[in-house]
């Protein structure tokens, strides 16, 4: 794994190297930047991990969730995040910051991370059988010092997103 620096930031794609395990890899071309991994297969308790830091990822609560991160071993959050109730948008807190996560678009294909309504991150989902999404990081971005969390703690999210998404299209037939 490498460090995640600025001059490597575009060609960033998350993958999911198999389709039946829950861990995805963050990759510029062939070069792994960042893993996430779910401790256990039912349940939402994930590890992230860069070639600098590591976290822990957790949603609780039902009808209103908070996700959350934590520096690995540690027990204060870092990050949290509150979904609105259809989960297609939410507030995140990071560094005494507040940053705005919405869907881009009406299949929920597209997600962006704002800060003052200016897009920093976009994520662009790929894939059908894997899940994936490439990765675009605007200028604004490239300089935050906690940009390594950000991408690790969205993309958990975007996953928790999918995965609720499937669920409920199940449920429906």
């Amino acid at each position: 794994m490498i460090p995640i620096r600025p001059n490597q930031l575009a060609g960033l794609e998350w993958r999911q190297p198999s389709t039946f395990s829950r861990e995805y890899e963050l990759r510029s071309g062939e070069s792994l930047l960042a893993r996430i991994v779910w401790m256990k297969t039912f349940g939402t308790l994930a590890s992230a991990e860069t070639a600098e830091s590591s976290w822990t990822f957790k949603r609780t609560g039902f009808l209103t969730a908070v996700v959350t991160a934590r520096d690995t071993g540690g027990d204060t959050d870092i990050v949290t995040y509150r979904p609105n109730w259809t989960g297609a948008k939410g507030q995140l807190r990071i560094g005494g910051q507040e940053l705005q996560i919405r869907s881009a678009n009406f299949w929920a294909s597209r997600w962006l991370v704002l800060q003052d309504d200016a897009p920093l991150i976009e994520f662009g989902a790929k894939g059908l059988c894997k899940a994936g999404a490439e990765l675009t990081i605007s200028e604004a971005a490239r300089g935050r010092a906690d940009l390594p969390l950000l991408l690790c703690f969205v993309w958990y999210i975007l996953l928790l997103h999918m995965e609720d998404s499937a669920g409920a299209v199940i449920a429906a037939t």
